[in-house]
C-alpha cells in the first residue's frame, strides 16, 4: 500500500495544521502521512520562527507518521520551485501515491485545466501575457489575467489571487510535468485567510500567529493542539526569530559584493538599486520599503536577500534542476510505528535518506555533498543567531539525533 505526502512549512504548528492532519485520517484511515517541511527558512523570504526540529516534533504529535526537510535553497524559493522540488522528495520516496493540500478553493478540474496552462504555455496564452506585462501588471497579476482571458472565464482571475491556490497548481504543473502517478486531494482551509493577522478566531493564519509572537506575546494556546502548546512551553528552544535578526549579517555579506545578480531570484533591477545604496538603513523593515517597487513585491525583495545571505546562487538552482531538483531526502523524525515505512525506501526511495549527517559524506557523491554542506552553514548561522540573541546554544546538525516519536 502507498502513502499520503504533504508539502508544508508549520511556521509555526496551528490548529488549521492540525484540522489538516485528522481531515486526512479521516479519509484514509489506513494510510501513513508523510511530510515534506521546510527546514530553518520559508518560502516568504525568512527564518522560521521556530527551529525545524520543534516544529517537526509538533507535527509528529499530532499525527505526521514520517517528517523530512525540504532545504534552504528550495523552501526559500517562488512556488514553482518550492513545489517542483518538494513533490519531486515526495515521489522520489516510491511510497506516495496521493498529495494532499490545503487551498481557498477546491474546484479540481479548474486547477488542472490552469497547470496545464502553465505547463504548455500555448501561443495565444504567451501572446496575452505578454500584452498584460506589457500595460504594467506585475507578472503574477498578469498571469492570472492571461488565464482568465484564454478561458475566458473571470473565476480563474480570482482563484489565482490566493496563495495556497498558487501552489496548489504548482503541484499539478509538477505531477503533470513529470507524469507522476499522485493522485491530488484538495481540503478547503477554513478559518482566517492567508494573509489575515487578526487572532479572532481559534483557526487563524500562521501569519496572525508570527504577527502576535512579534509584539513578545507567547501566549498561543488557544491557536494550537494541546501537544504543541506543551511543547513549545517546556523547550528552552521555543523562541521565535525573524528577518530583523539576521540584519547585521544580511548587512555585511550585502557589503562583501558589487553586484548581486549571480544570486537565485535576484533581478537586474533589484541588483541595481541594492548597489545605488551607499548607507544601509537602520532596520530591515526599511531597506525591503525603499527596494520596493511596482515589478518587486516584499516578498520577492525578502526572499532574494536571504539568498544572498544563504549564499543561493543562479548555478546552484540551475544545477538542481538539471538533476530534478533534489538528490538526497533528509529525515528528521518519524514515530516508532512508522519505522517499517522507513525499511521499506531503502528498496523503493530512488535518492539516499541521510538518517546522520556524520554519515552523509559515505552515502552522497562528492556533488551531492557539497549541496549539503550549504544546508548545514545555513542551519548554523540560524543557530549562531539564536544564540545571539537569546544567549541558549541549540545542538548543531551534528548533535541532533533523528526524532523517534513513540
Amino acid at each position: 500500500m502507498k502513502h499520503i505526502g504533504i508539502i508544508t512549512e508549520y511556521n509555526p504548528f496551528h490548529n488549521g495544521h492540525q484540522y489538516q492532519l485528522n481531515t486526512i485520517r479521516q479519509q484514509f484511515p489506513e494510510k501513513r502521512i508523510i511530510v515534506i517541511m521546510s527546514g530553518d527558512y520559508v518560502q516568504r523570504g525568512e527564518p522560521a520562527v521556530f527551529n525545524k526540529y520543534l516544529r517537526a516534533r509538533c507535527a509528529l504529535q499530532a499525527g505526521a507518521d514520517i517528517v523530512f526537510e525540504l532545504p534552504s535553497l528550495f523552501a526559500s524559493s517562488s512556488a514553482e520551485y518550492f513545489a517542483s522540488s518538494a513533490v519531486l522528495s515526495l515521489a522520489a520516496t516510491g511510497i506516495i501515491d496521493t498529495l494532499c493540500f490545503g487551498c481557498e478553493d477546491t474546484d479540481l478540474d479548474a486547477f488542472t485545466k490552469i497547470a496545464g496552462l502553465f505547463l504548455e504555455e500555448p501561443a495565444a496564452y504567451r501572446q496575452t501575457l505578454k500584452q498584460h506585462l506589457k500595460d504594467g501588471f506585475a507578472y503574477p497579476k498578469a498571469r492570472s489575467l492571461a488565464a482568465a482571458d484564454y478561458f475566458q472565464n473571470d473565476a480563474y482571475s480570482r482563484l489565482l489571487k490566493q496563495p495556497n491556490n498558487i501552489l496548489g497548481i504548482e503541484y499539478m504543473k509538477t505531477i503533470q510535468k513529470y507524469k507522476l502517478d499522485i493522485t491530488p486531494f484538495i481540503i478547503k482551509r477554513t478559518g482566517s485567510g492567508y494573509h489575515d493577522i487578526s487572532t479572532d478566531h481559534t483557526l487563524c493564519s500562521a501569519s496572525a500567529l508570527r504577527h502576535t509572537l512579534a509584539k513578545e506575546n507567547m501566549d498561543l494556546r488557544q491557536y494550537m493542539p494541546k501537544a504543541a502548546w506543551n511543547l513549545l512551553e517546556k523547550s528552552e528552544y521555543a523562541k521565535p526569530l525573524f528577518l530583523s535578526d539576521f540584519y547585521p549579517s544580511l548587512q555585511y555579506a550585502l557589503w562583501q559584493k558589487d553586484s548581486y545578480e549571480d544570486y537565485f531570484e535576484v533581478t537586474r533591477e533589484l541588483s541595481n538599486r541594492l548597489c545605488a545604496i551607499r548607507s544601509y538603513p537602520g532596520s530591515v523593515k526599511e531597506l525591503i520599503s525603499q527596494l520596493t517597487s511596482k515589478n518587486l513585491t516584499e516578498t520577492r525583495i525578502q526572499r532574494s536577500l536571504l539568498n544572498i545571505l544563504l549564499n543561493h546562487t543562479n548555478a546552484d538552482m540551475a544545477s538542481a534542476k538539471k538533476g530534478n531538483y533534489v538528490s538526497y531526502l533528509r529525515l528528521l523524525g518519524f514515530r516508532s510505528s512508522s519505522a517499517p515505512l522507513l525499511k521499506e525506501m531503502k528498496t523503493t526511495c530512488s535518492i539516499p535518506v541521510i538518517n546522520k549527517v556524520a554519515q552523509a559524506e559515505k552515502i552522497l557523491s562528492k556533488e551531492e555533498y557539497s549541496v549539503f554542506q550549504k544546508d548545514l552553514r545555513s542551519s548554523a548561522l540560524y543557530q549562531q543567531i539564536f544564540f545571539n540573541k537569546y544567549h541558549v546554544r541549540i545542538p548543531s546538525e551534528y548533535e541532533h539525533s533523528v526524532i523517534i516519536e513513540k
